[in-house]
C-alpha cells in the first residue's frame, strides 16, 4: 500500500492498478483514492470509464482506452468484479492484457475487487507495467493503530485494544461501531462500559467467546451466548456452522502445535489466516483433545443432515452440542 501512496502523493501513476484481496474497506478506499488523485472531478464526465460485472463490453474499454484524455492529463478506466482475472474469459483475458501493455501514459486501468487467480496472462500483464496490490485483514495491533488514528486517539491503548477484540477484525464493522459509539457518548470520554453498551460484538467474537465457554465447561455461558445471538435474529444452522468452523480451525492449530511446534504466527503463515484468530484458536486448543475436535466436527455435520433430512430441530441440535461438550 507505501507504493499506492507514493503513486497518489506524487501524482505520477502506472499504467494499471490491481486492488484485490479480503479487506473490502480498504480496498475500495484506495479505489476513491486513486479516482479523486487521477482525475479531477470537474472533468470525470469526460475521463472516467466505469465497468462492472462479469458482463463487461471488452471492446467498449479497448475503445475508450485508444481514446485521449479532455482537458486532463489521464483517462481512467475502472472495472471491477469482471472475472478477467480467472480461467473462462480466455480471448477477453488476453485481448484487456494487450491494451494494458500498448497504454499510453495518458490512460490508466483501475481493477479491484477482483478474484484473482496469479498465473493469469492479465494479473502478469498488469504486475509487469503497473501494481498488483493484496490488500488482506489487518493484524491485531494494525487495527489498533487504524481505530487509534481514526478516533484522532479517543479510542486508544486499552480501550482500542478491547474495541476491536469485541468488534472483530472487519474495517467496516469497526467504523461502523465507532460511529455507534461516538452518538451514544456525545463526548470524547470513552469507557469500556460504553462500548459494552452502545456496540455489537461481531459474531466471529461471539462464536470464540462460546467455544471457550464450553472448553471451560460453562454450559450456562455457552447457552447464554447462543440464545443472545438467536435474540439478533441469527439463524441457527448458520450458527451451528460457524461453530463447526471454528472447532476445524482449532483442530488444524493443535495439529500444527504438537506436530510441527509452531507458534501462533507460524500457524497464522502455514494456514493464511489472521494472527488475532491464529492466537485465539491455538488459545482454545489447550481446552480440547484432537480425539474431542474431531468428535465435535463430526457431531455438528451429522446435526446439519439430520436437519436437512427433516429428522431434527436445528434449534435444539445446536443446544445438544453445546451441552454435550461443555459437560464437566
Amino acid at each position: 500500500m507505501k507504493e499506492l501512496d507514493k503513486d497518489i502523493r506524487s501524482r505520477r501513476f502506472k499504467r494499471a492498478y490491481l486492488l484485490f484481496g479480503e479487506e473490502r474497506y480498504l480496498i475500495n478506499s484506495y479505489k476513491d483514492k486513486l479516482r479523486s488523485a487521477i482525475v479531477d472531478k470537474s472533468t470525470e464526465l469526460m475521463n472516467l470509464n466505469i465497468y462492472d460485472g462479469p458482463g463487461t463490453a471488452v471492446a467498449d474499454i479497448i475503445s475508450q482506452a485508444d481514446t485521449a484524455p479532455f482537458f486532463s492529463d489521464h483517462r481512467l478506466i475502472m472495472i471491477s468484479d469482471s472475472g478477467l482475472f480467472k480461467e473462462g474469459r480466455k480471448e477477453d483475458t488476453a485481448a484487456i492484457a494487450e491494451a494494458v501493455k500498448n497504454s499510453g501514459e495518458d490512460c490508466v486501468f483501475l481493477f479491484y475487487n477482483e478474484k484473482v487467480d496469479k498465473k493469469n496472462s492479465l494479473y502478469k500483464t498488469v504486475k509487469k507495467y503497473g501494481y498488483c496490490c493484496e490488500i488482506n485483514m489487518l493484524k491485531e495491533r494494525e487495527l489498533i493503530d487504524w481505530i487509534t488514528e481514526y478516533s484522532k486517539g479517543k479510542l486508544k491503548g486499552g480501550n482500542a485494544a478491547y474495541f476491536v477484540r469485541n468488534i472483530g477484525s472487519s474495517l467496516e464493522k469497526l467504523t461502523g461501531e465507532y460511529d455507534k459509539l461516538i452518538a451514544y457518548t456525545g463526548s470524547d470520554d470513552i469507557k469500556r462500559e460504553y462500548i459494552d453498551i452502545a456496540c455489537s460484538r461481531s459474531d466471529e467474537i461471539n462464536i470464540y467467546d462460546m467455544v471457550d465457554a464450553i472448553g471451560s465447561k460453562n454450559t450456562e455461558k455457552a447457552l447464554d451466548i447462543y440464545n443472545n445471538m438467536l435474540f439478533a435474529k441469527n439463524e441457527p444452522v448458520a450458527i451451528m456452522g460457524m461453530i463447526s468452523r471454528q472447532f476445524r480451525l482449532i483442530l488444524k492449530c493443535k495439529y500444527l502445535q504438537i506436530q510441527k511446534k509452531y507458534n501462533y504466527r507460524q500457524i497464522a503463515s502455514e494456514l493464511r489466516m489472521n494472527e488475532f484468530v491464529a492466537m485465539k484458536c491455538t488459545s482454545q486448543a489447550k481446552n480440547f483433545s484432537i480425539k474431542t475436535l474431531m468428535s465435535a466436527i463430526e457431531d455438528c455435520a451429522k446435526c446439519d443432515s439430520d436437519f436437512r433430512q427433516g429428522l431434527m430441530d436445528i434449534r435444539l441440535g445446536v443446544e445438544l452440542i453445546i451441552i454435550k461438550y461443555s459437560r464437566k
